[in-house]
């Protein structure tokens, strides 16, 4: 679905995703069926994705063309997915960066359950020096423990260039895994604008899951123009 990133790109919102782990056979479809086009150019390729449902937001723009109350649109947005999709998400505003967070989703039987959302769980790193993808790593590992799901972070590429090559001293004691991601992506900033040469600006993530099969989630960081809605 192509809203949020729609939404995001158009006007330059920061805007992460997490999706919730999906387990309810019914909310799959064959990759082949939802998009047929990308079967066919990887050799008609056939394999479960989380059941694709449209939505519709309408909203206003100020002079300039942008939304006048960025907070409200994308609240607007979470509603309406909490009206038409089969899960629920809640809206979390940092200033001015956002993230579409799940609170709800389906278990293998086709009911409605809470869920502890996997980035509110809460990690510890011990101190050491190590590359800012190997903490990333760390807290990747300890919410494998936690979940039992295959979990993984955070090797994602922008024009070639791999996040977290910096190496750094870093810590965390009890901390959510959400404030732990974000302060790994800040360092990482500050890291490539001391750093020669050019590098990708990676400013939010996004967490895609399944619950059927293998069970896992997979935490990626995006760059600017990338971002994604389940």
């Amino acid at each position: 679905m192509a809203i949020c990133p729609t939404i995001a790109d158009r006007y330059g919102i920061n805007l992460s995703v997490e999706a919730p782990k999906w387990a309810f056979p019914a909310d799959t479809e064959d990759v082949a069926v939802a998009d047929p086009e990308f079967s066919e150019q990887h050799d008609h390729i056939h394999y479960d994705v989380m059941r694709r449902l449209a939505i519709e937001v309408r909203f206003s723009t100020s002079a300039n063309g942008h939304p006048g109350d960025v907070a409200r649109l994308l609240r607007q947005l979470a509603d309406v997915a909490n009206r038409e999709m089969p899960y629920e998400y809640r809206l979390d505003v940092s200033g001015s960066d956002y993230a579409l967070v799940p609170t709800r989703t389906w278990n293998s039987k086709g009911n409605l359950e809470d869920v502890l959302p996997l980035l509110d769980r809460k990690v510890t790193i011990s101190s050491g020096t190590r590359s800012i993808a190997e903490h990333a790593k760390l807290m990747a590992d300890e919410l494998s423990k936690q979940t039992g799901l295959r979990i993984g972070c955070c090797q994602s590429l922008v024009a070639g260039v791999p996040w977290g090559m910096a190496e750094i001293k870093f810590e965390a004691d009890h901390k959510p895994a959400r404030e732990v991601l974000k302060s790994l992506i800040l360092i990482e900033q500050q890291a490539n604008s001391q750093a020669s040469g050019t590098h990708a600006d990676y400013d939010h993530w996004v967490v895609r899951c399944a619950g059927t099969g293998d069970p896992y989630c997979f935490i990626e960081v995006e760059g600017k123009s990338s971002s994604w809605c389940p």
